[in-house]
């Protein structure tokens, strides 16, 4: 089997479990049995595990308040999307927006709709959760994880291609770093990434070293 090179959005899907993408992340872990990540994956994985670990508790301690003059008895999942669509936007957004249906899914089951107190008291459940869980399961990414050598070439033709294909300058690094190791590894290795343009771009680019590229629609929970 081939081991896998991480993009740092794996690691974020498979640290919060209020995540869409964690069943998938957690498929990763199951179908690989190496794990690497480079040095600026790590990096980028800290910054990105704070920042949203706080803009989720954020949300959740602002529908909170918002619910301590509550405009009506019952609230549903809509609510919760009209209200981080009003209140939030950008990165911000985008983490509280991917967090809404695995909350509701795991802490409130098959009700359309539920009180405003219940809520509040789901959202105290899942807070103390929250913090409990992310850490246990970076702290499990912090056992397995190898990190791979720094990366010894710009690789200026691949990165035009990547960047041609539409790659960030984020995941153009991510990606030069895997396909570094991965020509000097003797065992195959998959890029596994979550990101629909970084997936894009590496599978256009005919020049990577990698055994297989891999989206999150390979991982079908």
């Amino acid at each position: 089997m081939s081991d896998a090179f991480l993009d740092t959005n794996i690691l974020i899907s498979f640290v919060f479990y209020i995540n869409s993408l964690h069943p998938r992340a957690k498929k990763v872990f199951e179908l690989y049995s190496e794990f690497f990540c480079s040095f600026y994956v790590k990096e980028e994985f800290e910054r990105r595990f704070n920042s949203k670990l706080r803009n989720i508790s954020d949300f959740f301690f602002d529908f909170q308040k918002y619910l301590e003059n509550p405009q009506k008895e019952f609230y549903s999942i809509s609510d919760l999307f009209n209200f981080v669509s009003k209140e939030y936007e950008g990165k911000k957004l985008k983490d509280v927006s991917s967090s809404i249906d695995p909350f509701w899914n795991n802490y409130i089951g098959i009700e359309s709709q539920i009180s405003f107190l219940d809520m509040k008291n789901m959202i105290d459940t899942c807070l103390n959760d929250l913090t409990i869980d992310s850490n246990i399961n970076k702290g499990f990414l912090e056992n397995i994880i190898k990190l791979t050598p720094q990366r010894r070439y710009d690789y200026p033709n691949i990165d035009a291609q990547l960047r041609l294909h539409g790659v960030s300058d984020e995941d153009r690094i991510v990606t030069l770093d895997g396909h570094d190791f991965a020509c000097a590894s003797v065992d195959p290795i998959d890029f596994v990434t979550f990101d629909y343009d970084c997936f894009n771009g590496a599978k256009n680019t005919k020049m990577l070293c990698f055994n297989s590229i891999k989206g999150k629609y390979d991982f079908n929970s």
